[in-house]
């Protein structure tokens, strides 16, 4: 099993084709197929379906509907100054002033380089037909961008869109606005190639094939789960309760870093932070751990403990799972987006969808110490014993096994906006489709005591309060008779 880079001969491609270290060709001929499992396309070309995994897989319909790409990030909540109209498809313009326009090259979850268009082009780019803001002559790569803020704000909100779009690598046209806010103004899958931009391109493809061959030949990996969800107090009076009166900021039971009213020592959310663990039961357990100790500094059994997805209005929670020792790619993150998150969703209270699409947009992750990655797209989960078990496992389930997965309904736009709207009798057929596949996966009995009761919550229906005091369902102080 082999990649192949799969090129349009109408464009200039040589200076990448000479450095990659992968077949490479203008046409795939079927009887070649069927030893290929990766496929990386570079412009208009032949539509193949047979291949199990595929980069750029959207980029075909972008070439030919580009205001799709501005539909997407509508839904998604991405800052873009171009609106489209649903009823009249026509693009409302938000006329900005832009300080800065960058050029960032992007792979999967990487920024190749950044290149700065001159001066004299940068207010000017609404004089332009707003889809064909191309790479020019004008511009220059920079090593760092104005400020190590601005170039950290850019560089996510780039990567962001590029996977926002089912896309892998491209060229994102970013405006900076003043407050260094960064802006999406359009995004090309397949950019033109100077000699650095296709030394830039090779080398990551070069890269990400030869990681890509060691996982599909490598043994089973034990991966490392962790997490750190959040909850909130309530007095009984149904005001908030300011985390940081009971907890320390750090420690395995603390406070969030965010703060209200600038004031930095006053910290709203709580935070558990259990022990790692090789496998859902022990986490579960060290999370539970967590539990007992917060119960010991938060006495007060008049104080409710509330989770979920936003139980005190304007202040959303997240429910983070950290993987260790296993890499993180798009095809990794999108696995997780369709089998985990959907299924998440289906339980969650219908106000979490307030939550969206600031926190909890799809494929929401940072890069941790650990040789790992959080993801961040799920609410706070810790409503319920069962439904944080299942988590776990489904979480587990999903990393060790997502090359079997091919199911990618999270594709559509229509099903994008399912999610963000909170749609669940739009979300709930694909979801037990997606079931119907994880069930058949060799490893699903080893977590069948997790995962079926997670089934049976989905099938009844189950959906959580958010108002509920989650000390109930877990047996902790006053609850534990």
């Amino acid at each position: 099993m082999k990649a192949f880079f799969l090129y349009d001969e109408n464009l200039l491609v040589d200076s990448l084709l000479e450095q990659l270290k992968i077949p490479y060709g203008s046409i795939l001929h079927y009887h070649d197929m069927r030893d290929i499992s990766l496929l990386i396309p570079w412009g208009n070309v032949q539509e193949i379906y047979s291949v199990p995994f595929q980069l750029n897989k959207k980029a075909r319909d972008l070439l030919n509907n580009e205001y799709e790409q501005y539909k997407i990030f509508n839904i998604q909540g991405i800052s873009t100054p171009i609106f489209i109209d649903e009823f009249t498809q026509q693009a409302k313009i938000k006329k900005l002033h832009f300080v800065h326009i960058y050029q960032v090259a992007v792979f999967q979850q990487d920024v190749l380089a950044y290149f700065k268009q001159i001066q004299n082009q940068t207010l000017n780019w609404l004089n332009k037909t707003i889809f064909q803001l191309k790479e020019n002559s004008g511009l220059t790569e920079v090593q760092t961008l104005a400020t190590k803020r601005e170039e950290r704000r850019v560089s996510q909100l780039a990567i962001r869109a590029i996977y926002s779009l089912h896309l892998d690598y491209g060229m994102v046209t970013v405006g900076v606005t003043a407050g260094e806010k960064p802006w999406i103004i359009h995004v090309n899958p397949f950019p033109s190639l100077n000699k650095r931009l296709a030394t830039l391109f090779a080398e990551a493809i070069n890269h990400f094939t030869t990681k890509w061959e060691t996982i599909l030949n490598s043994k089973e990996q034990q991966v490392i789960l962790g997490t750190d969800p959040e909850f909130v107090l309530r007095d009984m009076n149904g005001k908030m309760v300011l985390a940081s009166k009971f907890l320390p900021r750090k420690g395995s039971v603390g406070c969030d870093d965010i703060w209200t009213n600038r004031d930095r020592t006053q910290l709203p959310l709580a935070e558990l932070r259990p022990i790692p663990a090789s496998t859902p039961r022990q986490l579960t357990i060290n999370l539970y751990q967590t539990m007992i100790l917060a119960s010991k500094k938060i006495r007060s059994p008049k104080i409710e403990w509330l989770a979920g997805a936003m139980p005190i209005e304007g202040f959303p929670i997240g429910g983070h799972i950290h993987f260790s020792q296993i890499e993180l790619n798009s095809f990794l993150l999108r696995a997780l987006d369709n089998y985990l998150t959907l299924t998440v969703t289906l339980f969650e209270d219908p106000r979490g969808k307030k939550r969206r699409p600031k926190y909890g947009f799809l494929g929401d992750y940072r890069i941790k110490f650990h040789q790992g990655f959080e993801y961040r797209t799920l609410p706070s989960w810790i409503v319920s014993p069962t439904l944080t078990k299942g988590v776990f496992a489904l979480a587990k389930l999903i990393v060790k096994n997502y090359i079997y997965l091919y199911q990618d309904p999270l594709y559509d736009r229509e099903i994008q906006e399912a999610y963000y709207q909170g749609e669940k009798e739009v979300l709930k057929p694909i979801v037990q489709k997606l079931w119907v596949e994880l069930k058949q996966l060799k490893t699903y009995d080893d977590y069948r005591n997790y995962l079926d009761p997670l089934e049976k919550l989905m099938d009844k229906g189950y959906i959580w309060n958010e108002n509920m005091d989650i000390r109930r369902l877990w047996k902790l102080p006053p609850f534990h008779h």
